[in-house]
């Protein structure tokens, strides 16, 4: 009888094998997790919304000049301080609601107040508005300060309409709209700058930004909130009692919001009011160019992580994972445009943007690293009020806010240099969030701790 041969069979090494089924495994959890596809969703929105002002942004650029834009950004350095605390940051605490009839308790709330705040806003600026900014040295926004209150309830309209839909998970609405509101706008303002390409007009028609926004999305709500079907009548808590429950919120969300607002937006006032509203100019158009990634991809990864933190901490579940995925991924994502940044600012600024921005593109090198630790910290960030984080949050805030005040003064008054006014505040932000980012990691592993749990 003929012997027998035995056949060798060759397998694939066991690691290779291993690794080609772990990327099949994530590959088919991601196309079946929804929390992915809301994240798609809102990043296609904000895509295209961003696309379309980037496309217009060389056009705009080319009209306005340094100076109109540099008296827009410290306008709106004033506008976007306020308008976070228009409502006390009440519309923050809406997605975390476990009913309905809560949810809109707050809406009613946020609303009464953000029109009081208005109203008490337009008196201030009536009586000193003028005194106030010549005392900063900004006096070149004087004439357009009574759009201040105008723009902050418009703005306290559109937070409360896109928490309101994040609890809804009406995340294709929120993305179709901020598209359509970015074509619209940016056509408005570059119609307007070939008709008149003055400061009063960028700064005018930027007044109306939000409130185009917030008209959009309502419309949007009511369209299909006649077709859908009435939910059974709960009873609705009064206005006063979300108000006593979410006071934490106007304690310590709303100082913190306020003071990191002006800590973000004081380099402009500050450039503006020692270097004059052409080196503030440049700053605006950096910050607008730069923050485009983290609007982009970071504060839609932390508009769909909100409500999902939300759910896994009433659901008593470990949070730290969920966490540093979502700062890992991020920091893979941005690495490479703010890299590119970062080593070709000038050339890039001046070919984009006009040749007179050049300067603009070497404040962005240096902004390019501060704006990436920013756009990597955003799922920490929403993280602070779901793990109720917010009084240590806003002792943060006032330890943070003083170091990028000493910076800037240090650049500003005692060099007298912008260039090493920008870089100060680069170095400054960049400890800044990346101490934020290791502090809520931590803060999130011990309350997991706390509830009995062993996070690994």
């Amino acid at each position: 009888m003929p012997e027998s041969r035995a056949v060798a069979v060759v397998e694939p090494p066991p690691a290779r094998r291993g690794w080609r089924e772990r990327c099949v495994g994530l590959w088919r959890e991601g196309l079946r997790s929804r929390l992915l596809r809301n994240i798609a969703t809102v990043i296609t929105g904000t895509a295209g919304a961003q696309a379309v002002t980037m496309a217009f942004m060389p056009v705009i650029t080319r009209l306005y000049g340094p100076e109109a834009y540099g008296i827009l950004g410290t306008f709106l350095s004033l506008s976007m301080t306020l308008v976070p605390v228009a409502a006390l940051t009440y519309p923050i605490a809406i997605v975390l609601q476990r009913r309905d009839s809560e949810a809109r308790a707050l809406v009613r709330l946020s609303i009464l107040l953000a029109l009081g705040v208005a109203v008490l806003m337009s008196l201030v600026l009536l009586g000193f508005g003028e005194r106030i900014a010549h005392a900063l040295g900004i006096g070149v926004v004087a004439p357009y300060l009574l759009l201040l209150p105008w723009v902050m309830f418009c703005g306290a309209l559109l937070e409360i309409s896109q928490q309101w839909l994040f609890r809804q998970q009406r995340f294709r609405l929120t993305a179709s709209m901020a598209a359509l509101h970015s074509l619209l706008f940016n056509s408005l303002r570059s119609i307007a700058g070939l008709l008149n390409p003055s400061a009063l007009v960028l700064v005018t028609t930027s007044a109306l930004n939000q409130a185009l926004h917030a008209a959009l999305l309502g419309l949007g709500m009511f369209r299909r909130h006649a077709d859908a079907p009435r939910a059974a009548p709960e009873t609705a808590p009064s206005m006063v009692q979300m108000a006593r429950r979410h006071r934490d919120f106007p304690l310590f969300r709303a100082p913190q919001v306020l003071i990191n607002g002006f800590s973000q937006h004081l380099p402009t006032l500050v450039l503006a009011a020692f270097f004059g509203p052409v080196v503030a100019g440049f700053f605006a158009l950096c910050k607008q160019a730069l923050g485009m990634p983290t609007n982009l991809v970071g504060k839609s990864v932390g508009d769909v992580y909100y409500p999902r933190l939300s759910a896994a901490i009433h659901a008593r579940e470990p949070v730290t994972g969920l966490l540093l995925k979502g700062v890992g991924g991020l920091a893979l994502v941005g690495l490479v445009p703010f890299s590119l940044v970062f080593c070709f600012g000038p050339p890039l600024f001046a070919w984009i943007f006009g040749p007179q921005w050049r300067v603009a593109g070497e404040f962005a090198s240096y902004l390019a690293l501060a704006e990436y630790t920013i756009f990597l910290s955003r799922p920490c960030v929403v993280a602070v009020p779901a793990l109720s984080l917010q009084g240590q949050f806003l002792i943060f805030e006032v330890v943070s806010t003083s170091l990028r005040i000493l910076a800037l003064l240090s650049g500003a008054v005692l060099l007298g240099e912008a260039l090493i006014t920008v870089q100060a505040f680069a170095a400054a932000s960049i400890a800044i969030y990346l101490s934020l980012v290791a502090w809520v990691l931590v803060a999130s592993a011990r309350w997991y701790r706390r509830l009995g749990g062993d996070e690994r």
